[in-house]
């Protein structure tokens, strides 16, 4: 079961506490202190790592505390701190800190190995020695241990792929993924057979572009028809986005303003992504032919259009190549905008009156 959102708690580790503790020897009756610091508290931190698929381990465990520092010892011996805590998460999670029902946004993890720390391990506590004064020379002074942090976290998992196909059940999807990628999707007659979203790697000119399977829409899926429009979510991040139509069905235009209506209702975040149309199921050239002033109403969406056949391998190649074009144009621009220098407004400062 693929799992795109958990709550969890953390508590980070205590520190361990001061010890009051005294040195006895021969000519110093009273003794002197010589109690250790206690050890830090270990740290949790939440870690993005290549081969974690979804948050699916949070099913079974979803409280995670980190070890206690060591208390410090006689002869001022520092207790031992705790070793951190990593929570593994893939790609593509944002972790949101929650406090009465707010949730409030900490990080976006968006490369491997990129990590951040939500909750931090205590303090140790002094031990007396740090307590000595010249009037009390003796004292029985020593520091409990900080607390580690606790917190609430929401973790929000959203695939990062290059391109999202969007279309209705039996649209031809699944066959499209596994023709394109070593994708293995599920293919079947009956619908709903994709229940949750499928990756693949398309390769071309010697670059790969991931792809990504979404469950299928249908109409009024937004008031939680069919699966919903929650997947909907995980094109967010995606830079193109492919509209799979049958091309055999009964009213292609209707059927594409439906999927592009329910995108919309999702929200803002998808209306302004680039997309393409690909009409599936046009088995031969004079099926295209047959259709073409249908394929020309889809134009009015002011999207490419494409037509292809899966099952007879027509026009994948075109459509790919097009896709990718897409992709690559929004990846320059973003590049542009990270390398344009930050405009700061200097207002000049005025002149003294005489």
């Amino acid at each position: 079961m693929f799992v795109d959102k958990v709550e969890i708690s953390v508590q980070a580790g205590n520190g361990g506490s001061g010890l009051a503790g005294f040195r006895r020897e021969k000519y110093l009756p009273f003794g002197r202190p010589d109690g250790g610091d206690g050890g830090k508290g270990g740290n949790i931190f939440v870690i993005a790592k290549r081969d974690v698929v979804d948050l699916g381990f949070f099913r079974h465990k979803t409280v995670f505390k980190a070890a206690n520092g060591k208390p410090g010892g006689k002869q001022k011996k520092h207790g031992s701190d705790a070793a951190d805590l990593a929570i593994e998460v893939p790609i593509g999670t944002s972790i949101y800190s929650k406090s009465e029902e707010k949730e409030i946004i900490i990080a976006d993890l968006q490369k491997d190995n990129q990590s951040v720390v939500v909750a931090r391990g205590g303090k140790g506590g002094l031990g007396n020695v740090h307590f000595a004064t010249a009037t009390n020379q003796a004292p029985k002074t020593a520091q409990p241990g900080e607390s580690g942090e606790k917190a609430n976290l929401v973790l929000r998992f959203k695939i990062t792929a290059d391109v999202c196909i969007i279309g209705y059940p039996n649209s031809g999807k699944s066959s499209l993924l596994a023709a394109l990628s070593k994708a293995r999707p599920e293919i079947a007659e009956y619908p709903f057979t994709t229940r949750e979203p499928v990756l693949g790697v398309v390769e071309q000119n010697l670059k790969q572009y991931t792809w990504a399977e979404l469950p299928g829409l249908i109409r009024d899926a937004h008031k939680g028809k069919g699966l919903g429009n929650s997947f909907l979510s995980h094109a967010e991040k995606a830079r193109a986005i492919v509209y799979l139509i049958d091309g055999q069905a009964t009213d292609m235009e209707q059927a594409l303003r439906d999927l592009v209506d329910e995108v919309a209702l999702f929200g803002s975040t998808l209306s302004h992504k680039k997309c393409m149309i690909a009409v599936n199921k046009i088995d031969t050239p004079d099926l295209k032919e047959g259709i073409m002033s249908d394929l020309e109403k889809l134009r009015q969406f002011r999207m490419p259009v494409v037509a292809i056949s899966v099952n007879g391998s027509y026009g994948l190649q075109e459509l790919v190549t097009a896709v990718h074009e897409l992709v690559d144009e929004e990846k320059r621009s973003d590049m542009q905008k990270m390398e344009e220098p930050e405009v700061i407004f200097r207002p000049s400062p005025r002149k003294a009156r005489g």
